[in-house]
């Protein structure tokens, strides 16, 4: 039995992908089992997991139909023989000494789930993601949701940096390993119905809700790199069937590990942030045909329905994610789709000016 396992869902990442597999072969915790697991890729990327399979006899390569980045992690977990399991993305790479660090953590700790910082790259510039303020070790239950809670808003975060809470990536499953125990006896895997979108927050605050003990560590783990042309970019107009498949597993979460409501209030951040995301994938894309007026109407019957009515009327804005989200609250809670659309443009624009 290796010592961890990694499993590496590839699409379409010739670019970045020598690179990627590249840190996990050099790792310094040379006990690994990684998985690649290509996911249908038209581009040279299984010809590139080949390669490195023929050179390093600790990687399994698995060709697979495209069937979507949770389908492919959920087969790649299948496959996995390691005491602990880890999960990163194809364009990104591991600080070299990563997995030893974690895995030494936990250990020493006795933890089920060990997790560190994260360098987010765009274009030549590094910015550190510094989770909390200091290195700890919990079984409290209390912390441990509240770990969970940090993933549905970062506002919720135990011990925040002297800065405040990370901007964004604290349920990202890159920089995080688990005992495979876990996973097996709380029945943690990638959830399909959501078709690629927040499966990894779900399986990250699936982790902190089933873990008897968690550790953190300040050091970085891993390099995310922030890519244009993303998702978000994107006329998607069935973002909104698919946010429903969203809330849906989500409420299946707090069913399963929420009963007393100690998550509510975080899901209500969750719902305005995914609010969010529907207004440049969807109604106010420039490539929805439907007329302005449409799409006013279509956003203002979705305001009247739930999760949306019961989240805009009984959140706490000072937990949002941001100024941004706090505008958008105030437009919704107004009934106004004609102020929602005026703060997306607003974000827009500061975005266009930020970058």
């Amino acid at each position: 039995m290796p010592k961890l396992s990694v499993v590496v869902p590839v699409y379409n990442a010739a670019q970045y992908l020598d690179q990627l597999i590249l840190s996990l072969r050099q790792q310094t915790l040379k006990d690994l089992q990684i998985i690649l697991v290509d996911d249908g890729s038209p581009d040279d990327s299984g010809q590139i997991c080949d390669r490195h399979a023929a050179e390093d006899d600790r990687i399994l390569v698995i060709h697979k139909p495209n069937g979507g980045v949770g389908a492919a992690r959920n087969d790649g977990l299948d496959a996995a023989t390691g005491e602990w399991l880890y999960f990163c993305d194809s364009d990104d790479y591991l600080e070299l000494d990563a997995l030893e660090k974690l895995v030494t953590t936990g250990d020493r700790e006795g933890a089920e789930v060990v997790f560190g910082d994260v360098m987010m790259l765009s274009g030549e510039k590094g910015e550190l993601l510094h989770f909390h303020k200091e290195a700890f070790v919990t079984e409290d239950r209390a912390v441990l949701d509240k770990l969970a809670m940090t993933v549905f808003g970062r506002h919720y975060c135990h011990l925040p940096p002297e800065g405040g809470p990370a901007k964004c990536c604290y349920g990202g499953p890159w920089n995080k390993i688990a005992r495979k125990t876990l996973l097996e006896r709380e029945g943690i895997r990638f959830d399909l119905s959501v078709r690629g979108i927040c499966d990894d927050l779900l399986y990250s605050v699936y982790l902190f809700a089933g873990a008897k003990r968690v550790a953190y560590e300040p050091v970085v783990i891993y390099n995310y790199r922030l890519l244009g042309g993303s998702m978000t970019h994107t006329y998607k107009p069935q973002i909104v069937g698919i946010n429903a498949a969203i809330f849906a597993a989500w409420e299946g979460f707090m069913a399963r590990y929420g009963q007393a409501g100690q998550f509510r209030g975080a899901y209500h951040v969750f719902v305005i942030r995914r609010l969010k995301a529907m207004l440049g994938m969807c109604y106010f894309s420039k490539k929805n045909p439907q007329s302005l007026g449409e799409q006013y109407r279509q956003l203002e019957d979705l305001l009247g329905q739930e999760p949306y009515r019961t989240a805009v009327r009984e959140v706490d804005p000072k937990m949002l994610q941001n100024r941004y989200d706090q505008l958008l609250w105030k437009a919704a809670k107004k009934g106004s789709p004609r102020q929602i659309r005026w703060v997306y443009l607003l974000s827009v624009l500061a975005k266009k000016l930020k970058g």
